[in-house]
């Protein structure tokens, strides 16, 4: 379901889910933990070994039993892409990303969305719900959520 509210052209409500719009301002404060399982799917994606995916992709200064905590590349996670000048982040292992990341939801009542609204599109959420900013930022945005994938 869309984030536009057709009628008003203003942002849903709670209730109604939020289309990401892949700023990775999530993958850029949060490491995911992981389970053994997890990374050795992830592992056989990269075509490497668990041995290998543990000295080039975790966190080895943390311990928890059955689990990994994704390393960190200055701040975002390893596997985080983010191009200067470019709004969109790409997760280079989207397909294989560990179910914390997909169990994440966008949702405007979400710092980190609205901080990646606002770095990434100059905008901000009203307490109403509306988008604020430039008109032509705003209908630029829209159009974003609009369009596919």
């Amino acid at each position: 379901m869309k984030a536009i509210n057709e009628k008003t052209g203003g942002i849903m409500q709670r209730e109604t889910a939020v289309t990401c719009f892949r700023c990775g301002v999530c993958c850029v404060k949060y490491n995911p933990r992981i389970t053994v399982a997890e990374a050795e799917n992830i592992a056989g994606a990269l075509g490497i070994s668990l041995e290998e995916f543990r000295d080039r992709y975790v966190d080895g200064s943390w311990f928890e039993p059955g689990y990994f905590l994704l390393e960190s590349h200055d701040g975002p996670c390893i596997f985080l892409e983010h191009k200067p000048g470019n709004r969109l982040s790409s997760c280079l292992i989207h397909p294989v990303r560990p179910q914390v990341c997909r169990d994440w939801e966008a949702d405007w009542h979400r710092r980190e969305c609205c901080e990646g609204l606002s770095r990434y599109w100059g905008l901000s959420i009203d307490f109403s719900g509306e988008l604020q900013g430039h008109p032509a930022k705003i209908r630029e945005f829209k159009d974003f959520l609009r369009s596919p994938g």
